[in-house]
């Protein structure tokens, strides 16, 4: 019987190596791509599938959000995330929002078959340093205490993870196709909800938030 998967990822290389490995990995899966995550939802309402390998990045979707709109067509749908997102910033709030699984593009090709099979199997996959993070703010965070992405927009958390690592606005609004103007605002912004009046201070918050 064949394995029914569904990618939706907007980079094309990506979803052709995906693909590549999956078929290789096991014969009987049988991939469809989507590059949209509206197009996702459509055939998602037309076809059962037995696993979602997303993105959380994609044309027509709003990161977390797409796990439960993916759940509201096929509610026992399993969900893997394969992202290049910041794992440690990412995985833990995907995962409490139901997806079956976090993987970073970055990693090996045997731990993206590995994260495949466990979460087809009904286990929950993250990367042992992503495991390692979550037991590290269960023991040190308090019930009261919202992580990074619990204060910030998903955009506003893309302006930070950029100006953290030291970009221009310039490269910045070249990357997230944002004016500069837009730029200040979202920085404005970031600053007022986190508490902070400059980029050193905004550094410290991430490396602190990690």
């Amino acid at each position: 019987m064949s394995i029914q998967i569904i990618i939706a990822e907007d980079h094309p290389l990506v979803s052709a190596g995906m693909q590549f490995l999956l078929t290789t990995h096991n014969p009987d899966m049988v991939v469809t791509c989507t590059a949209d995550f509206s197009k996702t939802i459509a055939i998602l309402e037309k076809r059962r599938f037995d696993l979602l390998i997303m993105d959380i990045n994609l044309p027509g979707g709003d990161k977390v959000s797409m796990v439960s709109s993916a759940r509201l067509r096929q509610p026992e749908l399993p969900i893997l995330v394969c992202s290049s997102y910041d794992e440690h910033l990412y995985a833990l709030p995907f995962l409490k929002a139901g997806a079956n699984g976090y993987i970073s593009k970055t990693s090996i090709n045997e731990d993206f078959t590995r994260a495949v099979d466990q979460v087809l199997g009904g286990r929950v996959y993250a990367s042992p340093e992503v495991m390692q993070h979550v037991f590290h703010q269960l023991l040190n965070s308090r019930d009261t205490q919202d992580t990074v992405i619990d204060k910030l927009s998903g955009k506003e958390l893309d302006v930070a993870q950029l100006l953290v690592k030291g970009h221009s606005t310039k490269a910045i609004g070249e990357t997230l196709h944002l004016s500069a103007s837009s730029i200040s605002i979202y920085k404005s912004k970031i600053f007022e909800k986190l508490g902070i009046t400059n980029l050193l201070e905004l550094t410290k918050y991430f490396k602190v938030n990690e």
